[in-house]
């Protein structure tokens, strides 16, 4: 049967870093090179993306090392891919397509995973479908370093079954070896059946009463259905019979309630009636409240005029009596306010000549004013100046007091650096002499070493 294959792609493949392509085309194709190129990896990626699981053949200890390991120039890779594409124009493949492309893919964690023409399948699939055609496992179709020796130095038993597996014996070994042991568990199975079976025959009698009472239950539920039906079907009657005559007697009880509205509303109707008239009487009577009212005010303030009247009557009687009396009493005092005249006049001529002495001595007092506020004024503009001079003086104690404390305070800082710059000098100087010793002796030991 030809066997055609047309490309293999491999990125991230052992040393194959970058995506590589190669075509296979009719006739023999060899591939030649120095040693270390990668010419065995090239079949070993055919071996790899055929499903070997030996990684011994594969020059290899794990998944890790199928996987393209980094260089001086380019990191290393996460992934290994190979994609195989085979022609199928004959059917040699028991699959409906004329090309059939395989990938595998390998990650650093350990898993795989197969591709048939983009769709993922199991490793199981893809072994079967490649022992259908010849191509499976330990069928050789792909010989690695030193496998024709090895089977050279076979013996007879080994090197018949090195030969059936060439011969594509493998598949139906292994169909076989699965059918032995499905009938291996359908043995066990069986023997487990005829043990529960075993187990379950003694108690057939009391399983056979079980599923006697079980039927009576079920009958028995069954009549005590029928019953319950019967029985919710006859109070379901009496129900109705009951919501009849409820309904009767609401009819009833309707008529009763539409009478009793209707006297209820003559009753509201005379109500209303007699309330118009009660509200008319008792506006009528409030009217009448309000002209007695009126009428008792209006007596009211007659009465109180008369009382006021006869108040004044009463005042103008004791006013006359009280201004004939003052009538007398005053000619007796234009008497002696006449009396009190003449010696005021006489007092006024003496008062004029005492005011006019006093008006010079005013006039007098007044200049001698005028001149003690000049001389007042004069002494306040120099007090103010002297207080000016008071407060300039103040300021400048103030600026010198200020400027003593700053002068101190540097002087402390200044004496505080001066003591700090002594104690670092004398370190200094220690440390000086220090390095000139270690310089001695290491002069010393540079002498003694030369």
């Amino acid at each position: 049967m030809p066997l055609r294959l047309k490309t293999l792609e491999l990125q991230g493949y052992k040393t194959f870093a970058s995506k590589t392509t190669f075509e296979f085309a009719a006739g023999i194709t060899a591939i030649v090179g120095p040693n270390g190129s990668g010419k065995s990896n090239i079949a070993d990626s055919l071996r790899w993306v055929l499903g070997e699981q030996s990684y011994a053949l594969l020059r290899g200890k794990k998944t890790e090392d199928m996987i393209f390991n980094g260089s001086e120039h380019r990191p290393r890779a996460s992934m290994a891919s190979a994609h195989i594409v085979f022609d199928n124009a004959t059917g040699w493949l028991p699959v409906d397509f004329t090309e059939v492309g395989m990938t595998r893919r390998a990650y650093r964690d350990g898993h795989n995973e197969y591709l048939l023409n983009d769709q993922h399948v199991r490793l199981r699939d893809l072994n079967e479908l490649l022992a259908a055609s010849g191509l499976s496992e330990r069928t050789y179709t792909i010989l690695g370093q030193g496998l024709v020796d090895a089977s050279l130095a076979l013996k007879a038993d080994e090197r018949r079954r090195l030969f059936e597996e060439a011969a594509g014996v493998g598949l139906y070994r292994v169909r076989r070896e699965d059918a032995i042991k499905r009938l291996d568990n359908t043995t066990r199975n069986l023997e487990r059946v005829l043990d529960i079976m075993s187990e379950l025959e003694p108690r057939l009698r009391s399983l056979e009463r079980q599923a006697k009472r079980a039927l009576e239950y079920t009958r028995a539920q069954a009549d005590l259905k029928v019953i319950l039906r019967e029985w919710y079907g006859y109070h379901w009657h009496r129900a109705q019979q009951e919501l009849t005559e409820s309904r009767e007697v609401v009819r009833a009880q309707e008529v009763r309630v539409h009478e009793a509205r209707e006297v209820h509303a003559r009753a509201q109707a005379e109500y209303n009636t007699f309330r118009e008239k009660f509200v008319g009487l008792r506006s009528q009577l409030n009217a009448w409240h309000r002209q007695s009212a009126e009428l008792h005010n209006q007596r009211e303030e007659v009465s109180r005029s008369l009382a006021v009247l006869e108040e004044r009557q009463r005042s103008l009687l004791s006013a006359q009596s009280s201004v004939v009396a003052d009538q007398n009493r005053t000619s007796d005092e234009e008497r002696v306010a006449r009396e009190r005249l003449a010696e005021a006049e006489q007092e006024a001529v003496r008062l004029q000549g005492e005011y006019e002495e006093a008006r010079q001595q005013y006039a007098a007092a007044q200049q001698a004013f005028e001149a003690g506020k000049t001389e007042r004024a004069s002494v306040e503009e120099q007090l103010r100046s002297a207080q000016a001079e008071i407060e300039k003086w103040n300021t400048q104690r103030a600026e010198s007091q200020a400027r003593l404390d700053e002068l101190k305070s540097r002087l402390e800082t200044l004496g505080s650096r001066l003591n700090a710059a002594q104690q670092g000098i004398a370190s200094a100087e220690v440390q000086a002499r220090e390095a000139e010793r270690n310089y001695a002796e290491a002069r010393q030991t540079r002498e003694e070493a030369d």
